[in-house]
């Protein structure tokens, strides 16, 4: 009972420094609460954030820059009025812009959004328990390509293959957090026959293959790992109105803190609303762009939130917090 109240009064306190603190959130001085001078401060604003967005440089260059000054406003979550501090403007906006949307404009990828690839780490080595180079695994990246993913292959230090098929909770934040996905393939191809181990989150799926040629092999891997994502995370289910997202393993309230910061730096979720809390966990009400995949495979980019095997009452996905 305790941990529930402590959890849902500090969503309350929060939640407003989120938006305050947010590269895509600004405050600027406005005339009065007309029309024309709310739109006209508001394109001031748009015009901080995407400079902003590109690294301080001039973004009028950038393709989607004039589209998106054309309606500021399409691009805006939230906006509300408040009084300027003495020595500045009397009234000031405080504008919060869609961080997609903001991407896009700025000409970045967003690779958790909807309509764009979600990134698939793919981890193979052959019979000899060498690591198989990008060129090699094309046919993997081809049809994880045409499965909505975009495959990315590890640079070094790479951890043995049994924690990751066994799903270390350990090993898969690090791979997480430096490769900027929670989807892991992991397998192993010798003479037509592959060994496959899908890491959804924490939970590990295994499976086997055969074939006259390598080639086929590959292909028949990316669409195996597209397949059992899908079923676990629903490639088709929209957060665009509103999904229930259970996240357990909060010990305090810094945990807590951290993992809804976790979930503000995600471009793809607009909002996340704590709904109820049960012990270690929080039920959350999460809108955003695209699917539960997008979300499963953005989240897991902080090394720090991992889908969890299980399920919750009420809830579509369910998400454990590493420290």
């Amino acid at each position: 009972m305790r941990t529930r109240w402590i959890i849902l009064l500090l969503a309350l306190l929060v939640a407003p420094a989120f938006a305050q603190n947010s590269p895509y959130a600004v405050t600027v001085p406005v005339n009065d609460t007309a029309a024309a001078s709310r739109d006209e401060a508001i394109a001031a604003a748009l015009t901080q954030v995407l400079t902003r967005a590109n690294g301080g440089q001039d973004p009028r260059s950038k393709p989607g820059y004039a589209d998106a000054m054309k309606q500021p406003g399409a691009l805006v979550q939230q906006y509300q009025y408040k009084k300027g501090q003495p020595g500045s403007a009397p009234l000031m906006l405080e504008v919060s812009f869609d961080p997609a949307a903001i991407r896009r404009a700025s000409g970045a990828a967003d690779p958790t959004a909807g309509g764009t690839a979600n990134i698939l780490l793919v981890i193979v080595r052959n019979g000899q328990g060498q690591l198989m180079t990008p060129d090699a695994l094309a046919p993997l990246a081809q049809a994880a390509q045409a499965r909505g993913y975009q495959a990315v292959f590890p640079s070094d230090g790479l951890p043995s293959a049994s924690a990751v098929s066994s799903a270390d909770p350990a090993t898969i934040a690090a791979l997480t957090a430096k490769y900027h996905t929670g989807l892991i393939l992991q397998g192993r191809i010798d003479q037509g026959n592959a060994d496959w181990t899908m890491v959804t989150g924490g939970k590990a799926q295994a499976w086997q293959d055969s074939g006259e040629a390598d080639d086929a092999v590959l292909a028949n891997g990316a669409n195996g790992a597209g397949d059992r994502i899908d079923r676990q995370l629903g490639a088709n289910s929209s957060i665009g109105n509103a999904a229930s997202v259970w996240v357990s393993g909060l010990k305090s309230a810094a945990d807590f803190a951290a993992m809804m910061g976790a979930l503000h730096d995600d471009p793809s979720i607009r909002s996340a609303v704590p709904a109820q809390a049960d012990g270690d966990g929080v039920l959350l009400q999460v809108k955003g762009n695209g699917s539960l995949r997008a979300l499963a495979s953005g989240v897991g980019a902080s090394g720090h939130l991992l889908v969890a095997q299980g399920s919750h009452d009420g809830a579509s996905v369910n998400l454990r917090w590493i420290p």
